[in-house]
């Protein structure tokens, strides 16, 4: 697609950075203060408990002696009940290793020592109010084993737990915590009076000493993984994939018999999650038509195309339609014991309409010569049946896949289509899922995008809901059509299905118009509450009868979109599927687009621009709030455009920060774009669309909840009042650093925080700061603009705080029935721009 360069995307001017001074915190637990007040009673109950807990873990042990068991002298683990606003990290004072943290303060921990000895120190001396001895107050509970078995088992597995067979064979994924107990030091604080070079060498002693640290994390998974291997041995139970390393845990597969199985969930203390191996089953075509061929001549892309790669179930690569677009010697099957890259999936196929609506996101009929946009690998993942074999491990894959073909690969991809995700649910809303977080980590490191299918409602369940007397879209709102792992990962761009028309006839009608939600498509919120989808596209609906008796889902050609299809048998191209998985390319296919005008910059962008670009059908339609949630949590942001993502015209202006930014805990770059005066001028009053979007990724840790416990440092943007000049925002951002009263606030759709407090928006249900893809948008009268528009992006403190976030920021400012140009004006008054200022102040955010 080539357009002129007349209205290509503005570099975002970055006025101020500085390195400013966090305070803030919020007011106690009434219950911890009632335990301070209260010490001799609660210290003896919990010390009481310590008690019983530790000779229940020494008759533990002795029956496994008894019965000759491997003596396992590792640790013991135990469930506390703590203050769910403290800082974990408190526990390790205490003797603790967190293993995980769970909802509502609930905490997985593990002690070396079976007596509790150092515990019960630190509680003598919270009996007798000695010098900081406090932190025994935030313990509120320590529970029974089996409720720590209710944690960190799924539901199917822990009713069946009692009954498991000694002898049959079992297949789980498990997750492994190896955080240690030495905590990461914090980043130093700067002193008042003190010089560069002394705070220059405080920084790098800290530097030195976290790594240090984040080292011990790495050479205590190898012991664990080591002390697994015997233990599981002697049960003869296989690792068929091997340990993934994440952060501060690990991950793996694993096939042993129920006895085994038992025994290692039981006594292994460092196991925070066991998961039944995901169901993944991607959609078939229902029908099979034929439709007539066509002779469109195909050109190779150009040769410095981006090359997408796609991860599906192989792809007909000699397909006249695409096989152009192959690079053959880069295709791979990991399937273990299968080396054919083929799509075998019957019915035309799933890998091969997938790569077709990459290449032809608008169809294939009509064209006469068509140019393919963007060269292809192919990964093979699924097999004959659409399904994910059982000895494939997702996030193996992943982590295989990204390593073959992002930063080492020659030339590399930067885009991966992921049209995969299980038929169910995701459950765990504890932690993020190993597959979902190994999404996170490899984008965060590798600079790459992973363009993720929502999943898709099985038709029987869509059959169940509706014959429960829950129509269509009602039913979307029950617990069965949440999001499909990995749909949940922060870092991916979740896409869903909307409805390609109002297909209607005597006997069936489509379950949505043009542009709503398909009746198959998962829906949000995602984990944590962070909006998901994130876009949709159109990848077709059901059509159900009209007489209502015996519900049927059919798929006539007026609801499916125009796919390439495996041939033969068949015809090369048809509309007999619909799903997700075809949702997803058409939105691979803008990113791919992004990257041919912005090959240099990060994947991170290309994100946000798509985020930027999406729009809600009938976008001026006047809402309810519950209308505007309901939107929110079926299309994420809306259906993307590649006009808008890729270029401006008169009417529109998009700002971008071209180069990746690294932001660290309390950090903030403020950026400013200067209005010019025939816009901002007293007295005009024409509508104005500004759209602010924000990219970042941060090192994931699974073993925590929340967007704070999860991501290194996490990362917000605050942006500008109603007639506030630069100076003023700067001031507040960078010194006063009070939060502002909505007065004066425009009125953006999401705003900073849910519900009906400070800085809510339109939406009560959602806030922006929730995911690392942070879109917001509002309506605006040009004369309440100054003469700059500012947009702050500020770091947080998470886990880590040596590892920075990476983000991209986007600003787009659009005139409503164009009513007036603005791209020229706005481009002229940003063309000269000083360099950003070091500042070095306080904020309070």
């Amino acid at each position: 697609m080539s357009k002129p360069n007349d209205f290509m995307h503005l570099p975002l001017p970055l006025k101020y950075s500085g390195k400013p001074k966090l305070r803030g915190g919020g007011e106690p637990n009434p219950q911890t203060v009632e335990n301070r007040k209260n010490r001799t009673t609660h210290g003896a109950y919990i010390k009481r408990r310590a008690v019983e807990l530790s000779h229940f873990w020494r008759e533990r042990r002795d029956e496994r002696k008894q019965m000759g068991l491997l003596d396992i002298q590792l640790g013991i683990p135990f469930l506390l009940k703590i203050d769910p606003d403290a800082d974990v990290e408190f526990l390790r004072g205490l003797g603790f290793e967190i293993v995980c943290s769970l909802e509502d303060g609930y905490i997985v921990v593990a002690s070396d020592d079976i007596d509790l000895v150092k515990f019960n120190a630190k509680v003598d001396d919270f009996i007798q109010v000695n010098r900081n001895s406090g932190t025994p107050a935030r313990i509120y509970a320590m529970c029974a084993d089996e409720e720590r078995l209710r944690y960190i088992l799924p539901d199917s597995l822990y009713a069946g737990w009692a009954n498991l067979n000694d002898d049959d064979l079992y297949c789980v994924d498990i997750g492994v915590s190896c955080g240690g107990t030495l905590p990461l030091p914090e980043r130093p604080k700067r002193k008042e009076d003190e010089t560069d070079e002394c705070y220059d060498q405080r920084s790098s002693d800290w530097q030195r000493q976290f790594n240090e640290a984040y080292q011990k994390w790495d050479d205590l998974a190898s012991e664990r993984q080591e002390e697994i291997i015997e233990i599981i041995s002697t049960y003869n139970g296989d690792i068929p994939s091997g340990f993934i390393d994440e952060t501060d845990s690990f991950s793996f597969r694993l096939n042993i018999i129920g006895k085994g199985l038992r025994d290692f969930v039981l006594n292994y203390p460092y196991i925070f999650e066991v998961l039944t191996i995901p169901d993944v089953r991607m959609e078939s075509s229902l029908r099979n038509m034929s439709t007539e061929d066509n002779t469109v001549e195909i050109l190779a892309p150009e040769s410095d195309a981006p090359i997408v790669c796609v991860i599906d179930s192989g792809v007909q690569e000699a397909h006249k339609y695409i096989a152009q677009a192959i690079i053959a010697k880069d295709s791979v099957c990991l399937i273990p014991n299968e080396t054919n890259v083929t799509d075998e999936v019957p019915g035309g196929g799933h890998g091969t309409r997938v790569v077709g609506a990459i290449l032809y996101p608008n169809g294939v009929a009509g064209f006469g010569t068509y140019q393919l946009p963007h060269f292809i690998r192919n990964v093979k993942v699924l097999d004959s049946g659409n399904s994910l074999p059982a000895d494939v491990d997702p996030p193996k894959t992943i982590l295989t896949i990204t390593e073959q073909f992002s930063k080492n690969a020659q030339p590399p991809s930067k885009i991966f289509n992921h049209s995969i995700s299980e038929r169910v649910p995701f459950t765990s809303l504890r932690h993020m899922s190993s597959w979902a977080s190994q999404i996170d980590l490899q984008s965060y490191k590798k600079d790459v995008l992973f363009v993720q299918a929502a999943g898709n409602i099985p038709p029987e369940i869509i059959s169940a809901l509706i014959t429960a007397k829950q129509p269509y879209p009602d039913y979307l709102g029950h617990e069965l059509t949440r999001l499909a792992n990995p749909a949940q990962s922060l870092q991916a761009l979740t896409v869903g299905s909307v409805s390609i028309s109002n297909y209607v006839t005597d006997d069936v009608m489509s379950m949505g118009k043009t542009g709503e939600i398909a009746s198959f498509s998962h829906i949000g919120p995602g984990i944590w509450d962070t909006i998901k989808p994130d876009v949709v596209e159109y990848g077709g609906t059901y059509a159900i009868n009209k007489d209502g008796a015996d519900i049927r889902l059919t798929t006539p050609p007026g609801v499916c979109p125009e796919l390439v299809r495996r041939s033969p048998p068949g015809v090369a191209f048809d509309r007999d599927g619909v799903g997700t998985s075809f949702a997803v390319p058409k939105v691979t296919n803008i990113a791919a687009e992004i990257e041919k005008i912005l090959p240099n910059s990060p994947a991170l962008l290309y994100r946000a621009l798509i985020a930027q670009s999406a729009r809600w059908v009938e976008p001026t339609k006047e809402r309810t709030p519950q209308e505007c949630e309901d939107m929110l949590r079926r299309v994420g942001f809306g259906i993307p455009d590649v006009e808008r993502a890729t270029y401006n015209n008169s009417y529109r202006v998009t700002f971008i920060t071209p180069s990746i930014v690294e932001i660290g805990v309390g950090e903030a770059h403020v950026y400013s774009i200067k209005i010019p005066d025939e816009l901002s001028a007293v007295g005009e009053d024409f509508d104005i669309l500004v759209e602010v979007a924000l990219s970042y990724a941060a090192n994931p840790r699974r073993t925590r909840r929340y967007i704070r416990g999860y991501l290194s440092t996490w990362v917000d943007w605050i942006a500008s009042k109603q007639n506030e000049k630069a100076e003023i925002f700067v001031q507040r951002i960078f010194n006063d650093g009070k939060a502002i009263d909505d007065e004066g606030n425009f009125s953006w759709m999401l705003g900073e925080s849910r519900g009906s407090g400070r800085g809510r928006g339109q939406i009560a249900g959602f806030s922006r700061k929730r995911g690392t893809l942070q879109k917001d948008w509002c309506v605006i009268k040009s004369n309440q603009l100054t003469d700059e528009f500012c947009v702050a992006v500020c770091g947080h403190k998470g886990w880590g705080s040596l590892f920075k976030a990476k983000y991209a920021l986007t600003i787009s400012f659009e005139a409503f029935n164009q009513a007036i140009p603005i791209y020229g004006p706005i481009r002229l008054v940003n063309e000269i721009e000083l360099g950003s200022q070091e500042i070095d102040l306080e904020i309070s955010l």
